[in-house]
């Protein structure tokens, strides 16, 4: 790949990047229109925010199985446009649209996600560290984009149907570019075969596991945050607004730990030290946060953003650099993805009971700390030398 085609591949890879959870964030501001207009209850609201996370580890292992009869950068394509047919059942599907597009979309951008990291194995099989910081910032600017100007587009467009259609735009130029990309590149077309990706050889190799392990604990804890941060924030005497922007400060300083984690972890001397520095701080910053001075909840969510950011970028390396091929790369993203969502979902999910204890924001803080600590230990297994093959 020249140079110009390889800046070209890169802006396009982070675009879609920029999609891959978008169309998600984008939807939990309006819970309250969706309340209101299409009688969905508070169980009905719980079930509307598991789901995502649900259906991207569905996706993952999904992916990984179709690329033995789909070329990759052709499912791609298919991926994105059924994450967009289910951008508009969303909008206007009524309540059997607000769960089946939700679950279209995941299954849509979760394929995306772990086959896209194949790509980038094959493509830049010397510097994933460097691209992987840059695809964790851009989903994590994507994030926060949709969270943030979700209600103004709603309101400017006149109401929440317009207003959830309207991210299938972006979605739409995000396939138009990758269609462009494989099509009418011609060092795109060298990739014209189907991969082999098999999972069930990676069960019986230890890194695999600790690799999908760590990727659990990453879910799980962040997860957790961001089902009930806002609410403990709430609960602590922090007013509505500054309680949700406790995550939103949170989501913008993860782009920039995420964009520089290779440089710091260089400077720290390896991804070990990097990992527990981050993941020692982001214990602090939750128990600074829960049982901390409450004016200073910006510090310590400036300080868990910038955590998160460096262990989400880790993740996501980690998976590339512990495999040996494209088809490797594919599997043990269908592996770490698929365990990752589901289990750190559910996990977190679990978490429910504790949000009736007398001392809620201890037993998070506890909670997140005992994942947190876990994935740190899954996570220095998952650096030792080794490599994963199919």
């Amino acid at each position: 790949m020249g140079h110009t085609q390889r800046i070209h591949f890169i802006i396009i890879f982070l675009l879609v990047s920029f999609n891959l959870r978008m169309s998600f964030s984008a939807a939990d501001p309006l819970l309250v229109f969706l309340m209101r207009d299409l009688g969905l209850s508070i169980s009905g609201s719980g079930l509307f925010g598991l789901l995502p996370i649900i259906a991207l580890g569905v996706a993952a292992p999904l992916g990984a199985n179709l690329t033995e009869f789909i070329r990759p950068r052709m499912l791609i394509i298919y991926s994105l446009l059924l994450a967009l047919a289910g951008v508009v059942w969303r909008s206007y599907g009524g309540i059997p649209g607000l769960y089946g597009g939700t679950i279209i979309i995941g299954l849509g951008l979760g394929i995306t996600g772990s086959v896209i990291l194949g790509i980038v194995k094959q493509e830049f099989p010397t510097d994933a560290a460097q691209i992987m910081g840059a695809y964790t910032a851009c989903v994590s600017l994507g994030t926060a984009v949709g969270s943030g100007a979700s209600d103004p587009i709603a309101l400017a467009l006149g109401g929440w149907q317009r207003g959830l259609l309207f991210w299938g735009l972006p979605l739409l130029v995000a396939t138009l570019l990758w269609a462009e990309l494989i099509m009418f590149t011609p060092e795109q077309k060298k990739e014209e075969r189907t991969i082999y990706a098999p999972m069930r050889p990676l069960f019986r190799q230890k890194k695999a596991w600790f690799v999908s392990m760590f990727y659990l604990c990453r879910v799980a804890g962040a997860w957790l945050l961001i089902v009930w941060m806002a609410t403990l924030m709430r609960r602590r005497g922090l007013p509505l607004v500054e309680a949700g922007l406790v995550l939103s400060l949170s989501t913008a300083c993860q782009i920039p730990a995420s964009l520089l984690s290779s440089h710091i972890a260089k400077w720290l001397g390896g991804k070990g030290k990097l990992m527990s520095v981050a993941i020692v701080l982001s214990c602090i910053s939750c128990w600074g946060l829960l049982l901390g001075p409450l004016h200073l909840w910006p510090l310590f969510s400036i300080l868990l953003g910038l955590s998160l950011g460096s262990i989400f970028a880790l993740g996501m390396e980690l998976i590339i650099m512990s495999s040996a091929d494209e088809g490797t790369t594919v599997a043990l993203s269908g592996m770490a993805q698929g365990l990752g969502f589901i289990g750190g979902g559910l996990l977190a999910w679990s978490a429910s009971p504790a949000m009736q204890s007398a001392r809620p924001d201890i037993w998070m803080a506890i909670l997140y700390t005992t994942i947190a600590l876990s994935g740190l230990f899954f996570g220095l297994h998952s650096i030792r030398p080794g490599i994963c093959r199919v």
